[in-house]
Parts: C-alpha cells; sequence; structure tokens
C-alpha cells in the first residue's frame, strides 16, 4: 500500500467532480498535504464542461455557478494559507480541448432499447455506457430505468464521457503527471479519467470518505469499492493495530444498534426498538428464516458486486419463495432495505407485484417499523446478498447465510453455497449444521469500519455534510449562492 506521506518530489494531478462536503474539503486536505511534500500539483477544474454530474444530473446552469464558485475558494483558500503554493496550477479542460470542436466529430447515441444494452456501450476503450447506466441509476434510484425515458440524459452522459476521455489525454499528454488523484471512480465525471490512467499505466488514487465522520480515504491503484483491495485492508490494519482491537471492533456494532451517525446516515433510527412483526406470535415450531435484501441502485455500475449465482437479488429472492411456496416448516421473512423507502422503481414493484404473489414469504416494507435488531436476534437463519446486515447477524451468533459479493466475504462468519440446490438444503434440512462463527473475524470487519482511512488534519466535520476547513467554512460567493435559491423559488 502506498501512504500519502510517501509521495514526494511527485508530478500529481487532482481532478475535481464533486464539490459538497466533505468531497471538496478532502481534496483540499490531499493538495495542501501534497504540496507540503514538495509534490507539483495541478488541480483540474470544471468549469460546466460535465454535461451530467453526480452533484448537478440535470446541468442547472446555476448549480455550475454555485459548484465553481465554491471550488475556486478552495483553491484561493488553500494559495492564501501554504507555502508553497508556488507549485499548485489551475488548469480547465477548455485549455486542452474545446467542447464545441469535439462535437464537430462526435457522434451522439441514444436509441438504446434498456439498460443492459447501454452498459454494453463503449467509445474506443472506454466503457461508456456502463458509467452514464451508473450514474442514471443514481439520479433515477431505479436499477432498470426506461431508457428511452432518458434519452436526455444518456445523450449527455455519453457525450460528457467521451469529451472527458479525449482531454484527459491531452491533459496527461503535457502535464505527464506521476500519479492522478479522482474522486470515486464509478460515475461519468470520472470514470473517463480512471480508464485513461489504467490504460497508460499511470498510477492513480482514488478519495472518498472514510470509515469515520473525521477520517477520508486515499487508496492508490484501486477505487473504494474493490472487495480484493478492502480484504487485504482489512487483514492488515488487523495485523497491525496497537490497543484493544477487539474493543474497537465491538463498537462499530453496538454504534449500529444504537443509530449512531458518525461514518454515514443511520437507515435504521426511524425504527421501533424491539418491535417485531405481529405474526411472530404464531411462529412456535417453525424455522424462522429472514432475508435482507440490499437497495440494487447501490452497486449499479460496480464492477465485481452482484450474487454468486442469482442473476440479481430479486430473481433470488424469487427462485427461494418458490422452492418454500408449499413449506410449512418455515416462516420466511423478506426485510425490505430501508433505502427503498419511498421508491417506486423497478425493484419495489418488482417486490410488489412478483414476491408479493407468494404465500411463502411476509414482506416487511422499506417504511416499517419493525426493528431489524430484533429480527435478527429471533430469526434462525439471516440472509443477505451483501449488506452490512450479515456481518452484524454474525456477530450476533446468528446463522448467515451470503449470497453475494461483500467486503466481509472472506472472514469465516457465514456460509456462501454454491448454487440454488445447496442453499435449500441449508434452509431447509434440519441436519444441517452450520460451522462454527468465527468471532475474531467479525471483530476484524468491525475495526476495519471504524479504522480505514486517514484522519484530517485541517477539515472538522461539523455533521455529515457540512464542516470547516481551518476554522473557515467554503462556501460559494454569497450572490450567487441567492441567487440560485431565488431561481429555485421561483420554479
Amino acid at each position: 500500500m502506498i501512504h500519502i506521506d510517501s509521495i514526494r518530489d511527485k508530478t500529481v494531478l487532482v481532478q475535481t467532480t464533486y464539490h459538497p462536503a466533505p468531497h471538496l474539503e478532502t481534496e483540499m486536505e490531499i493538495v495542501e498535504h501534497l504540496l507540503q511534500q514538495g509534490n507539483r500539483v495541478y488541480w483540474l477544474i470544471c468549469n460546466a464542461d460535465f454535461k451530467v454530474c453526480f452533484n448537478n444530473p440535470e446541468h442547472k446552469k446555476m448549480d455550475c455557478e454555485v459548484c465553481f464558485s465554491r471550488v475556486n475558494k478552495g483553491v484561493n483558500f488553500i494559495k492564501k494559507k501554504i507555502e508553497n503554493a508556488h507549485n499548485l496550477h489551475v488548469i480547465l479542460y477548455s485549455s486542452f480541448l474545446k467542447q464545441s470542436d469535439f462535437k464537430k466529430s462526435f457522434v451522439p447515441k441514444s436509441d438504446f432499447t434498456d439498460i443492459s444494452e447501454l452498459k454494453a456501450f463503449r467509445y474506443k476503450n472506454y466503457d461508456s455506457g456502463m458509467a452514464t447506466a451508473s450514474s442514471l441509476v443514481s439520479f433515477t434510484r431505479n436499477h432498470e430505468p426506461y431508457v428511452t425515458d432518458y434519452k436526455d440524459f444518456i445523450e449527455r452522459g455519453l457525450f460528457t464521457g467521451a469529451y472527458l476521455y479525449e482531454a484527459f489525454q491531452m491533459i496527461i499528454e503535457e502535464v505527464k503527471p506521476d500519479l492522478v488523484v479522482l474522486f470515486n471512480g464509478r460515475f461519468i465525471e470520472n470514470r473517463p479519467v480512471l480508464r485513461v490512467c489504467q490504460e497508460k499505466k499511470i498510477d492513480y488514487a482514488t478519495h472518498e470518505r472514510g470509515g469515520k465522520i473525521d477520517s477520508f480515504l486515499f487508496r492508490v491503484n484501486s477505487i473504494p469499492h474493490s472487495i480484493e483491495t478492502v480484504s487485504e485492508e482489512m487483514e492488515r490494519l488487523w495485523k497491525q493495530a496497537i490497543g484493544n482491537k477487539e474493543e474497537i471492533g465491538e463498537t462499530f456494532y453496538t454504534n449500529r444498534i444504537q443509530r449512531v451517525e458518525d461514518a454515514w446516515y443511520s437507515f435504521t433510527k426511524e425504527q421501533q426498538e424491539g418491535r417485531l412483526p405481529e405474526s411472530f406470535k404464531h411462529n412456535s415450531g417453525k424455522k424462522v428464516i429472514t432475508i435482507f435484501n440490499s437497495s440494487l441502485d447501490e452497486y449499479e455500475g460496480l464492477e465485481g458486486f452482484g450474487p454468486y449465482f442469482y442473476s440479481n437479488d430479486n430473481e433470488g429472492i424469487r427462485q427461494i419463495c418458490e422452492a418454500l411456496e408449499n413449506n410449512t416448516d418455515v416462516k420466511l421473512y423478506l426485510r425490505v432495505h430501508p433505502n427503498l423507502k419511498g421508491l417506486d422503481n423497478s425493484q419495489n414493484q418488482f417486490l410488489r407485484d412478483v414476491i408479493g404473489k407468494y404465500k411463502s414469504v411476509e414482506i416487511i416494507p422499506a417504511e416499517d417499523s419493525v426493528d431489524t435488531y430484533a429480527l435478527i436476534n429471533k430469526s434462525d437463519i439471516i440472509v443477505v446478498f451483501g449488506s452490512t446486515v450479515g456481518a452484524e447477524a454474525a456477530f450476533a451468533g446468528k446463522n448467515v447465510v451470503l449470497l453475494g459479493r461483500a467486503a466481509y466475504e472472506r472472514l469465516d462468519c457465514f456460509v456462501i453455497p454454491k448454487n440454488h440446490a445447496e442453499l435449500m438444503t441449508i434452509l431447509t434440512d434440519d441436519s444441517y449444521e452450520f460451522p462454527k462463527i468465527k468471532h475474531e473475524d467479525t471483530l476484524k470487519y468491525g475495526f476495519w469500519n471504524e479504522s480505514f482511512g486517514y484522519k484530517y488534519k485541517n477539515y472538522s466535520p461539523i455533521n455529515l455534510g457540512k464542516g470547516s476547513y481551518k476554522g473557515k467554512q467554503i462556501k460559494a460567493n454569497f450572490i450567487i449562492r441567492e441567487l440560485r435559491r431565488f431561481i429555485n423559488k421561483k420554479r
């Protein structure tokens, strides 16, 4: 692993794509850190160049103005506060390739019939369709949006990705960076940069939120979501830990149960502690199995995610329900992920229209106040497709079946069946013996969640989306902010 402190006397290119706190402040932290270590830093800034981006998917003019203003406030703050500010160079895409020139040779495609066709589309060596699909899914909160309804979004997304792919080739040719720093790596505005780095064999680093609110992730030659990288990191942090790592690992789980929001929002904070479904009073003598699904839009577009042998979570749930349709010895629950609350998307429609017709399963809706942790404790078997609930259930000593890729999949605290037939044996054969849970492995996962990333030195978070940098909140120009607020109010 390359530590950020070891990057010295290099040429580093930092791409800004997502300005809300703490991400701009994270880039400020990284830039300042690199400058102090004698690096030459080129800060690549968007000036309404992204026709689609995560923060402004509809490309609203005033949102671009606010973003550009805030980023420039951050840049100027760094320039004034750092001794080595002469080594900081701000560059724009348009200085290397004008969109008007690129547009003359770019032929847009938007006549896709479904999301799968879009995902398969490529621009030269760049998986432009997958990046566009990933951004579209995040925008719609629907893993299977009707692409015919979003032709404009797709056209803008494919154009943005192709433009950035070509512009970035020119930028690295002139800058010749030893390292490129970018946010996340999943979306339209940063995936082309990631792919060019991989093609040209240039080292890159992705940044994201860290394990705690006061830390950030900085991972060299890996995206934040890489299961392989996370697995290796988990083992390394556990081996290198000094102090009571077991107690720290337990803290992760107790904080989750107590709905503490110290890394991300708690999806269970609105649930009623201890509440179980009314039907639990009739479960005497039955084996209680609870499936916890995931919100499919969360990992759409990420490489290497999804179920091991089902096409997706929904299909896996359908086959389980069908196989148990006439089994009166089992009480099956499906706890719908709280992050799906209030969404009328294809996943919820499938659960309602297809899964809802099976008498073998009782669906606990996303908005239901049934307590996830009470449900875990009262179930005999927990089935997950990769959500953190799997590790939490294992920590609680429950029998866990893992059906999809997860950050904790290499730990010895659950069962991974080879196919659907083996899964049904595990769920229905009373003679099947679950392997003994290695409790230490659940603590490894908890410790990693509490420990990964670098502590901020200059950024002080107030909450998950607000904070100050060296005592100052970095805000866009007041007039621009007020103008946007006025325009939005008028709309």
